[in-house]
């Protein structure tokens, strides 16, 4: 989380551009954070020639970025390559042209900067290319804004190379939320990341990762407790290309994530912009994940002609948060596991679609548990000071593992009702957060056992469950201790009254005699 300076700092930028009229988040968010692409591709550079440089040495060309020599732009024209523009590497980077003239940066960066960074065959930039196709430059006529955006970007204090430091301002740019998707709140995401114990070599994937919060806290999660295994080359490679997948088929939020994901270190994420839950798209992702995070969208809708066949195979529906998880449970090896936020309609609803569902991961999978957690949860405040909308609906994280020949024997349900933060628009950090309980007696279910159902947790056997019509609402089981009260007698009430009456009545006798 972004504090103190480095936020005023980004405050200040977001400010420039109201101040430009350009007011719409993800406006400002796509030619935001592309500049913090660009920038980032040169501070990683200088780095490595400044490494380089102490043990006076030059750096591999293959390893950089901008090389020696000029770079070729080609197009293909009536089906013939063509070149369209050549210009020395070092007229590309950042630091060379930062202090450019306004009319001079803004052209340098659009005619030169825009194409170098989304040129597909361009294998030193790694896939961006192909998350950036629809990504249009968007300061004409606001070269006076760039200019201030760019100075302020280089500012020492915003070193692109602190690979945490970024990705801190990044999702704090992302927090107000982006064609109308809410970023799942950091303190969420590390919790279920500490619940679910990522490890080295697993596969793991958010099928609707937006920003890719769920992939990069457990990308991080793998860095800091498995540091020395990671010191191992084989261990590396597979960490950087093989380990983390996503999908958004949204065209920003794809590249979004995928800057989000480099910038947090994951040299090659392998995102896609093809929907998972249509058609044959995830042919080649079924039966793969190790691990599976995420908060897919709510309330959508898919028609029945385009949804994936073995997908309505689960649960016959248009409704995305059913599909979804659906999806969740195709993705899994055996002996995968998932943990994914739904809303509360999931856990009760009483269409045939919704109970299918709850019966292929309670029958046919091992359903493991459900925690409920507050609503408000997802409000976020602007950069403006202002709630986001549409983020108080009741939400649960289910937690289950693929097995395809059942084992749920018994569930187990924690009533979260404080995540560290006031539940108003606000959301101001408070005591007494559950989070940490949490953690500690999932990873310690064998002690949950005798805990009585008046608890913030316990367990119900899956039979119950059944006779319950597969209701996963914790408020269907747990028990709330009513307080007794115990009242004074009526005779002792009504005694008390008859002698204030009569006080009251020599009152008024006493009142009468003095005013004669």
């Amino acid at each position: 989380m972004i504090t103190g300076s480095i936020k005023n700092k980004i405050n200040a930028i977001w400010q420039d551009f109201y101040n430009e009229n350009m007011a719409q988040t993800s406006d400002i968010v796509n030619q935001l954070t592309t500049l913090m692409f660009i920038k980032m591709l040169d501070d990683k550079q200088n780095a490595l020639e400044a490494q380089a440089s102490i043990i006076g040495v030059e750096p591999p060309q293959d390893e950089l970025t901008f090389k020696k020599g000029n770079y070729k732009y080609y197009e293909i024209i009536n089906g013939e390559k063509q070149l369209k523009f050549e210009i020395p590497y070092e007229n590309l980077r950042w630091k060379n042209f930062k202090n450019l003239n306004s009319m001079d940066l803004a052209r340098t960066i659009k005619e030169y900067v825009i194409p170098f960074i989304k040129d597909h065959s361009n294998v030193a930039i790694g896939q961006f290319g192909k998350y950036a196709k629809k990504y249009s430059f968007g300061f004409d006529d606001k070269e006076r804004l760039l200019t201030s955006v760019v100075d302020k970007l280089s500012d020492p204090e915003l070193d692109f190379t602190n690979i945490d430091l970024m990705g801190d301002v990044y999702e704090y740019m992302c927090g107000s939320g982006i064609s109308g998707q809410y970023r799942t709140p950091r303190h969420i995401i590390d919790m279920a990341v500490e619940m679910m114990k990522p490890k080295l070599g697993e596969k793991i994937i958010d099928p609707a990762m937006g920003t890719a919060g769920f992939i990069i806290e457990a990308a991080k999660y793998i860095r800091k407790n498995q540091k020395d295994d990671l010191l191992n080359v084989e261990n590396g490679k597979k960490f950087s290309n093989e380990m983390f997948y996503g999908c958004d088929n949204d065209n920003n939020m794809a590249r979004i994530g995928y800057m989000n994901a480099v910038l947090h270190g994951i040299k090659n994420p392998n995102f896609t912009m093809d929907s998972l839950l249509e058609n044959e798209n995830a042919k080649e992702y079924i039966g793969k994940f190790d691990l599976v995070l995420a908060n897919p969208p709510f309330s959508g809708s898919l028609v029945e002609s385009a949804t994936n066949g073995k997908i309505l195979s689960i649960t016959k529906t248009k409704k995305t948060e059913l599909l979804f998880v659906a999806l969740m449970d195709m993705l899994l090896k055996p002996g995968g596991r998932c943990m994914t936020i739904v809303p509360d309609g999931v856990l009760f609803g009483s269409d045939n679609a919704h109970k299918q569902l709850r019966v292929e991961l309670i029958d046919k999978q091992k359903l493991i548990g459900v925690v409920s957690m507050p609503n408000g949860i997802f409000s976020a405040p602007s950069k403006k000071g202002s709630a986001s909308k549409g983020a108080g609906v009741k939400t649960s994280f289910l937690i289950f593992e693929k097995t395809d020949k059942g084992g749920t024997k018994d569930v187990w349900f924690y009533n979260m009702t404080n995540d560290g933060y006031t539940l108003d628009a606000k959301r101001q950090p408070c005591e007494g957060s559950d989070i940490p309980d949490v953690v500690a007696r999932f990873n310690n279910l064998t002690q949950e056992e005798n805990r009585t159902r008046k608890d913030k947790s316990f367990m119900v056997p899956v039979d119950e469950i059944r006779k319950n019509d597969y209701d996963l609402t914790i408020n269907k089981y747990r028990e709330v201790e009513k307080e007794t009260k115990v009242y004074r007698p009526t005779s002792e009430i009504f005694a008390d009254l008859k002698k204030n009456y009569d006080e009251s009545l020599e009152l008024m006798k006493t009142l009468e005699d003095m005013l004669k």
